[in-house]
């Protein structure tokens, strides 16, 4: 039978890991870091009209495109710095 260890002592209410921004946590064995903090907002997501000369084949403008591949990027840059993957 697998044994395992908890993090935390059971409240009801969950646990909560990092009291502070600037607290670090790590996991899987990477170097403990603190809260990534360049994640930015997405500048656009707005679909473009079909009249505009801007227009991907996916009806987004290239600025939405290039602000989408932005945001996926940072979320892969903390999940790497974090540990979550490699």
């Amino acid at each position: 039978m697998a044994t395992y260890e908890r993090l935390d002592y059971g409240s009801p209410d969950g646990s909560h890991w990092g009291g502070a921004s600037s607290d670090n946590l790590g996991l899987y064995g990477v170097t403990p870091v603190a809260q990534y903090t360049a994640v930015g907002a997405a500048s656009t997501y707005s679909v473009a009209s079909t009249s505009n000369a801007a227009q991907t084949t996916f009806g987004f403008t290239s600025s939405g495109i290039t602000s989408v591949i932005l945001q996926i990027s940072t979320i892969t840059q903390a999940g790497r710095l974090l540990g979550l993957w490699a």
